[in-house]
């Protein structure tokens, strides 16, 4: 009898918090269904006084989710209170990053799927609800109403919910000239759209060798294209291209089907990435060393003629074969270490600059015959957008 009711007090343990959490989430997705059309009707006929209570019953059944205090400290603003204790809230748990992440998550082709699958990450509120849309138009409108006396904290926080970007050092556009008169103080940054997104990476630089006397590569001017994860993690993740024009540069001594000639490069061909770790971030500066690995490939100036036989398709058609150029490279690993460092621009996206050290052994093929420099160094200048 004992050991029965040990098992039972065992299973109530395991299984009634699983449950408890099951049926509290049942209960706020219900109530949240049920407030969220009173809550879009009340904002858009402005009958702000229903909105209030209907918060509060929202907040008592999921607790504090970031639609709702994003709709309170709207409403706080609106009836000119105090909403410095709600801004702080938002900013403290971090809805305002969360929110960030919503609108990423709506700007998708996919958002009806991410949002079912991800309800509960949602605060069971569909992504591109009118009530969104509602509270950008409202937030817009208190920027640039003549109206409203508003601190730092909130043009920083009506920015951030209409979607826009905030303005530098405090000041305000010419549309907010109403603000513009009193003292401003440095703005808080909160979440930042370009930051939290994959990044485009243009890139142009110089990669020169280091010391050794078999200098063959000289200076050369790079460009390239890379992709950047969100900076918003420690962990930066880099991929694409990079080419190095060989303007600079010697002869290399190639065999060639059992035969040596002298060869020219014009280019060499990077296509890798690299892992970096953020070290320092201020939103205003960045700083990130990372690891570099990828492959070289660098063009000869030789093209051989490949003959390939005909074939079918699945279809049944049948393709002649023949004769088709390919270029002779050199291919290695390239391996490196980089440091970059990101400034902000005004428009919140990145300039950066990065140095760089690779080891790119050349020579490692048995068919390159003469001796090639396999430390060098660059600096990169680069946009994020």
């Amino acid at each position: 009898m004992m050991i029965r009711q040990f098992i039972f007090a065992v299973f109530l343990l395991i299984c009634f918090p699983a449950t408890q959490k099951v049926w509290a989430q049942e209960t706020c997705e219900k109530h949240t269904a049920e407030i969220l059309p009173f809550l879009t009707n009340s904002l858009n006929s402005n009958e702000f006084d229903k909105i209030e209570p209907l918060l509060n019953t929202l907040q008592a059944s999921c607790g504090v989710t970031e639609f709702g205090q994003r709709l309170r400290i709207l409403l706080l603003i609106i009836e000119k209170k105090n909403s410095s204790a709600e801004i702080e809230r938002y900013i403290n748990n971090q809805l305002d990053k969360t929110f960030v992440q919503r609108l990423d998550a709506a700007d998708q082709d996919d958002f009806m799927a991410q949002y079912e699958q991800n309800k509960e990450k949602y605060n069971f509120y569909p992504l591109r609800h009118p009530l969104d849309n509602l509270i950008k138009i409202r937030a817009k409108a208190l920027l640039s109403s003549d109206n409203y006396k508003l601190n730092n904290d909130e043009i920083d926080i009506l920015h951030l919910f209409a979607d826009t970007d905030t303005p530098e050092n405090g000041q305000v556009d010419q549309d907010y000239s109403q603000n513009a008169e009193r003292p401003v103080s440095p703005p808080k940054t909160y979440g930042n759209r370009s930051k939290s997104k994959l990044g485009y990476v243009p890139l142009v630089g110089v990669m020169s060798p280091l010391s050794g006397s078999n200098k063959i590569f000289g200076s050369n001017v790079t460009f390239g294209f890379m992709f950047m994860s969100s900076l918003e993690r420690k962990f930066i993740f880099e991929g694409g291209f990079k080419v190095r024009i060989n303007s600079n540069d010697r002869n290399i001594d190639y065999n060639y089907e059992g035969s040596n000639v002298t060869v020219n490069s014009s280019a060499t061909g990077f296509i890798g990435g690299a892992v970096g770790y953020k070290i320092f971030d201020n939103e205003k500066c960045i700083l990130i060393p990372k690891g570099i690995l990828g492959i070289d490939i660098t063009d000869t100036g030789i093209t051989e003629s490949i003959y390939s036989d005909g074939y079918y398709d699945p279809d049944g058609y049948y393709y002649e074969g023949g004769y088709n150029d390919r270029m002779v490279t050199i291919n290695n690993v390239h391996l490196g270490l980089g440091f970059a460092s990101l400034f902000q621009m005004k428009n919140k996206k990145y300039v950066g600059i990065e140095l760089g050290y690779h080891y790119a052994p050349y020579d490692a093929s048995s068919k390159v015959l003469t001796p090639i420099q396999s430390n060098y160094g660059s600096v990169e200048v680069f946009f994020r957008f």
